[in-house]
Formats: C-alpha cells, structure tokens, sequence
C-alpha cells in the first residue's frame, strides 16, 4: 500500500504575513480605541465647526461638550469608513488573484526564459500612466487656488492618494519578472507610497468633513418649519435687528407678580451649550448661493437663566 504525497500548501505572500499580524494585534474590522476616539473627534470638529460657522458662531465660542462633538463626528465618519473599508476590500481581494498569477508566470519563466505575460505588463501600464495622469491632476489641485475652489471636496487629495497608489502598482506589475530587488529601496519606496496615500486620504476627509458639515446646516434650515417653535419671554426687550425677519414681539399684559413683560414668537432652537440658549429666525433667509454665502440672517444667544422662559409649540402639521 503506497501512501499518497500531500501536496504542499503554498506560503503566503510578505504582505499576507502581515496583513495576518495586524489583525491578530488589533481584531478585523477594528481600530485601536485611541485612534477610533481621536477620528472621532476631528472629524466631530472639522464637520461642526463648518456646520454652526453658517449661523455666525464660532465653534471655541460655542464650547460644545466632548460627548457632542464625537456624536457629530460619528455623523460624519461612517459613509467615509465604509467606502474605505469597502475599497480596502475589493483591492486585498484583486491583489490576491493577481500576486498568485505574478508567482505561477515567475515559476514558469524560470523553468523556461522565453515565457512573457503580455497581459500583465500591459496592464501594468495601464496602472502606471492613469497613475500619473492622477498625480498630475491632484498636484494641479494643489498648486492652483482655482481649480481646487471648484472641484468637488478632496478630489484633488483623492486623486493624489490614488495616482500613487495605481502608479505604484502598475510598476509593480512591469517589473514582475525581476526576481532580485533592492529591499531596502523597495521597502523605502512602498513606505512612502502608503504615507502619502494616508496623508491623502486625511485631507480628503478634512474636505468631505467640511462638505457634510455645510450640508446638516442646510438640511437643518430646510427643515425649520418642521421643528418646534420656540416661544420666548423675558423680563427685558431684546431689540431684534433685521436678522431676525419673520420674528415678532408683543408685550405681555401687567400683573402683579408677573416677571416676565415680552413674548417673542418665529424662533426656533439651534442648540444649547454653556448655559446658553442659541436661537435662530424660524424664516432663515436662503438663496441660489446659500449655504456658500451668508444671505442675512443671525444667531441670538440667550442666557439660560431665570430672566427667559421658554415654551415649545409642537409641529402642528401641513
């Protein structure tokens, strides 16, 4: 009786080595709690700060909470995580097809010179020219004012990160028949190639953190009618410039033990920090150009005290 030979498994790949070590240290799918709360948090301030800037407040003024601003920046870090977790996906899957079609055509060439693969230095190529056409556009992205003022947010950063990617890459596919590299440079190189890519992406979420952070104004403001009113009365006039359009007055009649001598109607609360109530005008002016540009209206800022009370009117509907 003859015992069959087991085939022998093949050894992973350097970056499968890795790729094994760093989710063993840190689980898949997961970020270290330190690194998952400083995300959190910049993109809680970038996108905040962008957010409450198109009311007129500036975010140090405002002094919101911690728990709040991560809350914000969970907002706006799940669709960039997904996008990227996503594509991490789709490229680890595409590497391990192609590394093992680069090591059967590396086998083979060595058992015979005269074997090419066509397919995969075109492709290489390819990779490399759009690489650098990407290159290009982001570093015209950065160098030129205008053309970054009219791009979508973090295409110039995107199309940094990516063309360096891609055009490593596709160098990488050239140059499969090498089998003797300089390490040192080669590692050096790919270092440089995953730092600018990081940098990239990182301000490309700064640009997306912005961009979300216009929008939830936006979104907020097309929504006003909706919310609850807030109905004001204070012991003091609060003389309301013309901001504050739509926002009425009227005068509370007199009774004894009566504190309170004004009512204001048409407000609407934007948020509570410090003791402090922010206040805008239930009818925020918009334009073609808003939120880019200011189009006249004004954030009153209330102290929570026992000199205001408030009252809110539910949504009554259409």
């Amino acid at each position: 009786m003859t015992e069959e030979r087991e085939e022998e498994a093949p050894q992973p790949s350097p970056l499968e080595r890795r790729f094994a070590a760093f989710a063993q240290a840190v689980g898949i799918g997961a970020l270290p709690p330190s690194i998952a709360v400083g995300l959190l948090f910049y993109f809680g301030y970038v996108s905040s700060r962008r957010r409450f800037a198109l009311f007129g407040l500036d975010l140090d003024i405002l002094d919101l909470p911690t728990q709040a601003v991560l809350l914000y920046g969970s907002e706006a870090l799940w669709f960039p995580l997904a996008a990227l977790f996503l594509v991490a996906l789709l490229a680890l899957w595409g590497h391990v097809e192609i590394s093992r079609l680069v090591r059967r055509r590396r086998r083979a060439s060595i058992d015979d010179p005269a074997v090419r693969s066509p397919t995969l230095t075109v492709t290489g190529w390819a990779l490399l020219v759009v690489g650098v056409l990407l290159v290009g556009r982001g570093v015209a992205g950065t160098l030129a004012p205008d053309v970054a003022a009219r791009e979508a947010p973090g295409t110039s950063a995107l199309c940094l990160g990516a063309g360096t990617l891609l055009g490593a890459y596709g160098r990488w596919l050239v140059t499969w028949r090498r089998v003797h590299r300089q390490r040192l440079l080669e590692r050096a190189a790919a270092v440089a190639v995953v730092s600018l890519a990081v940098a990239s992406l990182f301000w490309a979420s700064a640009g997306y953190a912005i961009a979300y952070g216009r929008s939830r104004a936006a979104d907020f403001v097309a929504g006003l009618d909706r919310r609850p009113e807030v109905v004001l009365d204070t012991t003091e006039p609060l003389d309301l410039g013309p901001e504050f359009a739509g926002a009425t007055e009227s005068r509370l009649p007199k009774a004894k033990g009566r504190r309170f001598a004004y009512r204001y109607h048409h407000l609407r609360l934007l948020t509570e920090s410090g003791g402090r109530l922010f206040l805008i005008p239930a009818e925020w002016p918009t334009g073609s150009r808003w939120p880019l540009v200011w189009r006249g209206g004004g954030t009153l800022v209330v102290p929570y005290d026992e000199h205001v009370r408030l009252s809110f009117l539910p949504y009554a509907g259409p």
